[in-house]
C-alpha cells in the first residue's frame, strides 16, 4: 500500500508535487534506483468499453500508472496516466540534482534541495511547483557552463 497523504506516493487525489516528491525522497535518502510494484493493476473488464475498476483494497491509483487505450482513447496503445508524467518530472529533478552533485558535490546538492524548500522529508516538501523552478533555476545559473 506504501505511504499515504501528507507523504509522497502517486495514489489519485494527491497533488503533482506529492508525486514528484517520491523521486526526490529516493534521491534524498541515497536510492539508486526505484521499484514501482504495478503500473496497469485493474481489475479486468468483462467488455472492453467497460469502465475500469481499481482493484479492491487498494488506495485509488494506487498501482495504476496506464490506462487500457480500448477505453481512454481511439487507439489500442496504453494511454500514460498525468501521475506518470510527474514521475518523470521528478526523475528529471533528480538528474538536475546529480549534474549539481557533480559539479559541487552531494552535500550541496542536498542543501539547496531543502534550501529552496523543495524538499525537506516526507512531510515537509513543496505543494506548489515554485520552490522547484528556482531549484533547477539555480542549477541552470551555476552550471550551465
Amino acid at each position: 500500500m506504501g505511504p499515504s497523504d501528507p507523504q509522497p506516493n502517486w495514489h489519485l487525489g494527491m497533488r503533482g508535487t506529492q508525486h514528484r516528491a517520491v523521486m526526490w525522497r529516493a534521491w534524498k535518502e541515497g536510492g539508486t534506483g526505484f521499484l514501482y510494484w504495478g503500473t496497469n493493476c485493474y481489475e479486468k473488464a468483462m467488455i472492453p468499453s467497460a469502465e475500469i475498476c481499481f482493484r479492491r483494497g487498494l488506495p485509488p491509483g494506487d498501482g495504476v500508472l496506464f490506462y487500457p487505450g480500448e477505453v481512454f482513447s481511439s487507439s489500442k496503445e496504453p494511454v500514460a496516466s498525468l501521475r506518470l508524467e510527474r514521475i518523470l518530472s521528478g526523475m528529471q529533478d533528480i538528474e538536475y540534482l546529480n549534474l549539481y552533485s557533480s559539479k559541487y558535490g552531494r552535500e550541496e546538492a542536498l542543501a539547496l534541495l531543502e534550501k529552496t524548500g523543495a524538499y525537506l522529508g516526507p512531510d515537509r516538501y513543496a505543494h506548489d511547483h515554485g520552490p522547484v523552478d528556482v531549484m533547477r533555476g539555480e542549477v541552470y545559473r551555476t552550471c550551465r557552463s
